[in-house]
């Protein structure tokens, strides 16, 4: 990411630590999440995958990291945000 912007990429943890008040992996992990959730919402089919195959589609490398980030900004687990979406359309399954 730093090379996209021709800068090093310790400069570049320091502007989003400055202008987005946390840690460069924080703000990576809250983009990935706020995708995720967007994906969930809008693509049924992703709807239909484990949560390991979610993990990978956003960038975890494990679905436990997946799920320990996803619970810290939305204080749900992914699989109870997949149920309660599955809820409020269950016809479209």
């Amino acid at each position: 990411m730093a090379s996209k912007f021709d800068t090093n990429a310790s400069y570049l943890s320091k502007v989003v630590n400055h202008y987005k008040q946390t840690s460069f992996s924080n703000y990576i992990n809250q983009l990935r999440i706020e995708y995720c959730i967007e994906q969930l919402k809008n693509n049924k089919l992703w709807r239909k995958y484990t949560i390991k195959a979610i993990a990978n589609e956003v960038g975890f490398n494990k679905a436990e990291s997946f799920s320990k980030a996803f619970y810290k900004y939305t204080e749900l687990r992914p699989s109870y945000f997949i149920k309660e979406l599955k809820k409020k359309a269950p016809s479209s399954f």
